[in-house]
């Protein structure tokens, strides 16, 4: 039995038949992944740079997260500094209110230090970001990397507000013990301008000078405007500290929108290696699925046509008498 032979137009069609499905299935490959270059056999060099495009871009957006956590840290104790002078606004206030006034209104008004000074001192133990406080310690440090290099990194050391020395509010005087307290005869009264032991401003009653331990009218003077030019000073300190603070966050804060500026960039450059125009796409699938439809018509009607003259050649019309 001798094999089936096909006339050479029809292989012609067949093969690009073959060649025209190939080119549809490369168009909806595209059109289901949306990309011209989904493996290095579609074309490796535009493959291996759009990795490592995206690789980059990648590495980027990790440093951006740890720069938006500095941010964060930072952003947390610039918050915290507002707070504290609000309260140290609150503290001039109450000594300002004290000058002059009735020995009640002054015992009510140590009262009053006393639990501003504690709510001061708690809120700044309490403006800490996962774990950093940057306003507590002068040991604290936030180390923002930047880059892949070392020296891309920023570094912010901490404060102590509450404590003495020059990274803390009140540089010249210790003005919290060491639970945290604030120290009245350290903030009002100093050493230098009057007794050591004043506990409260009942004892600069200065209205009739008839309670015991109060001290003289001009000593008093001088306790109450040392008091106050100390906690202007204070909030000179916080306010140099807040803009320090500020002045960090927004470097990160510019560095993270380049980041992101950046990532974007390169994972953009990613994209125009990698993926396809879906409109041409559809386009071409149209085009495509149209020739393999015609060329398995033309396929079709040729194999008719042959069956035909065929069956006219061995019909017994044909044969010879």
């Amino acid at each position: 039995m001798s094999g089936i032979t096909l006339s050479p137009s029809l292989l012609q069609t067949l093969d690009e038949l073959t060649q025209v499905q190939g080119e549809y299935d490369t168009v909806q490959s595209q059109l289901d992944t949306g990309l011209t270059v989904s493996n290095p056999g579609d074309n490796a060099i535009a493959y291996f740079q759009a990795a490592s495009l995206t690789g980059r871009a990648t590495q980027i957006l990790n440093y951006k997260g740890g720069i938006d956590q500095g941010v964060s840290s930072i952003d947390t104790a610039l918050t915290a500094t507002t707070a504290v002078d609000g309260l140290l606004q609150q503290l001039q206030a109450v000594v300002e209110g004290a000058r002059g006034a009735s020995l009640a209104a002054r015992t009510q008004a140590t009262q009053q230090f006393q639990a501003i000074g504690s709510q001061l001192s708690q809120l700044v133990q309490d403006a800490s970001y996962q774990g950093l406080n940057l306003l507590s310690s002068t040991a604290a440090q936030l180390t923002v990397q930047l880059g892949p290099y070392s020296s891309g990194a920023v570094q912010v050391v901490g404060y102590d507000l509450i404590g003495g020395g020059s990274r803390g509010l009140f540089t010249v005087v210790a003005a919290f013990d060491t639970n945290r307290a604030i120290l009245f005869s350290n903030v009002v009264a100093g050493s230098a301008n009057g007794p050591g032991s004043v506990q409260g401003f009942s004892a600069l009653d200065i209205v009739d000078g008839t309670a015991a331990g109060t001290v003289t009218a001009s000593v008093a003077a001088v306790i109450f405007n040392e008091t106050e030019s100390r906690l202007t000073n204070a909030i000179s300190q916080l306010q140099s500290i807040a803009g320090s603070l500020g002045n960090y966050s927004q470097i990160l804060q510019t560095r993270s929108v380049f980041q992101q500026s950046y990532a974007a960039q390169l994972q953009a450059g990613a994209r125009r290696l990698t993926l396809a125009d879906l409109n041409q796409a559809a386009a071409q699938s149209e085009a495509s699925s149209l020739r393999v439809e015609l060329g398995l018509q033309s396929a079709a009607l040729q194999g008719q046509i042959r069956s035909s003259i065929l069956q006219i050649l061995h019909s017994p019309a044909a044969s010879p008498h």
